[in-house]
């Protein structure tokens, strides 16, 4: 596809809901694959069911994609505005003789169906226009179906390669219900044509619906767009991912600190092989190597642990100036009364472990607050009777006699009192921790305490030796 001439792609989500991770793979991948080619990438929303569609729900969508940095081209076609195309398409159909109707009720299709017959079993197709006009006179209410040829359907899916359906298994399916609104199939062949949509990148769950999309643009007379059908995000049980696996929407992930690039990262390699050893990625790095041929067509499974991993090296790449305007702009409160360059000493320490801004600000309370709670179960495990605190006395004033603390000499000091006592390091190390944080991990001790001060570790520590032993 190196010769592709300027490619047309759109994103179309129904507000029904919030974005979800595999409505924004959807949108990732649709933006990669026209970026890649100098193309244009569009917004459609799909609100024709105007019972469940919201206008919040509209806004989230578009304000998840501006997060993520999937800015599209142009302005958003919304299907609510666009019913009189839909209905001047359904009557170009019936004028050719590609379409009928049916007036047929519920309970003879439901009689049908009790009887074996899953697929409509064509009775309006062949009514003459003495028929029609009866049953229309008589006021019955109609709707409108595609007439299918028969032969076989078929088309190359870039993922999937050749596609082949008989026609004898796609139904005179309904292009336009009784009221006169179009169906999901019919609304989407008219709008791809008007947009001029080259490639129609979606989900696998639409494959069905192809076959029966290009019965429409053969009988529109439309230039059909190329098809490329996405494999499903899986959950861990191996189906289809949901909320039930505790998935969250993009807002969610947004709200949790995520930074867009790291989440963008890991869409990306959920269905896609980039034919490398590399898995970091940045947006214009994913533009640059994206490929479609590269998409797998197994299901990618969401991994949390995978998610975290790519975070965390996100984080870790970033400036801490940028880093602290993330966490500056979810709480402005942070750090206050701290100046900037103590602030950013912090951020250096924890950047190597923490996966998201709000991360950040939940490890991070110790560096400028006494800690008020103790890990229980650190508390038990590492601080259990009086001898904890001879050796810890002993560090401690050791550390008082230090005019600067320093990263070196605080190492030194502490081994040689484990030395002294003859215990191992660690039996100093995770109750002085706790003292300083309140928890049981963290960042390097040493460089911890060389940041935090000698003023500070003093108190905090004379604090924890009045505390424990709990007995």
């Amino acid at each position: 596809m190196t010769d592709m001439i300027s490619p047309k792609v759109r994103f179309a989500p129904s507000p029904t809901g919030e974005l979800h991770l595999g409505g924004a793979r959807t949108a990732l991948f649709n933006y990669l694959f026209a970026k890649h080619h100098n193309g244009q990438f569009f917004l459609r929303v799909e609100d024709t069911d105007r019972e469940r569609s919201k206008d919040e729900f509209t806004d989230q969508i578009c304000e998840s994609l501006k997060w993520l940095g999937l800015q599209w081209d142009g302005e958003i076609l919304f299907q609510s505005n666009r019913i009189n195309e839909y209905q001047s398409a359904i009557q170009t159909l019936l004028a050719g003789g590609n379409a009928y109707r049916c007036f047929c009720s519920k309970d003879v299709l439901e009689k049908s169906r009790a009887e074996g017959m899953y697929q409509y079993p064509k009775t309006c197709r062949y009514l003459d226009a003495d028929e029609i006009s009866k049953h229309l006179n008589s006021g019955e209410s109609n709707v409108i179906r595609i007439l299918i040829p028969e032969g076989q359907t078929s088309y190359h899916d870039i993922i999937y390669g050749p596609v082949n359906v008989n026609n004898n298994e796609i139904d005179d399916f309904i292009i336009a219900r009784s009221d006169g609104s179009p169906t999901y199939n019919m609304a989407v062949v008219v709008d791809d044509h008007a947009m001029d949509i080259t490639h129609v990148i979606r989900g696998e769950d639409h494959i069905s619906n192809t076959s029966k999309q290009i019965q429409i643009y053969k009988a529109l007379g439309f230039d059909t767009p190329v098809f490329a059908h996405l494999p499903m995000i899986l959950g861990p049980d191996k189906k289809r991912l949901s909320k039930r696996h505790g998935a969250p929407g993009i807002q969610q992930f947004k709200d949790d600190g995520y930074l867009p690039d790291a989440l963008l990262n890991y869409l990306v390699m959920l269905g896609w092989n980039p034919d490398s050893e590399q898995e970091i990625f940045v947006l214009d790095e994913m533009i640059a190597k994206f490929d479609l041929a590269q998409v797998h067509k197994k299901g990618a499974v969401y991994d949390e642990k995978k998610l975290y991993w790519i975070s965390g090296q996100h984080m870790h790449r970033l400036g801490n100036k940028y880093i602290l305007e993330g966490i500056l702009a979810v709480k402005p409160s942070w750090g206050n009364g701290f100046d900037l360059q103590y602030k950013y000493s912090v951020i250096e320490l924890l950047k190597v472990r923490a996966k998201s801004i709000l991360e950040f600000m939940n490890q991070s309370d110790y560096f400028f607050n006494d800690p008020e709670k103790y890990e229980p179960k650190s508390v038990e495990k590492n601080w259990s009777d009086n001898s904890v605190n001879n050796f810890i006395n002993t560090f401690k004033n050791k550390i008082d006699a230090i005019e600067n603390l320093d990263v070196e000499i605080i190492e030194k000091e502490l081994r040689n009192v484990a030395e002294t006592y003859e215990i191992s390091a660690g039996k100093i190390i995770h109750p002085v921790r706790l003292a300083l944080s309140g928890i049981p991990n963290g960042p390097s001790l040493f460089s911890m305490m060389e940041l935090l001060g000698k003023e500070t570790c003093i108190r905090r520590l004379n604090k924890a030796l009045n505390m424990f032993p709990k007995s």
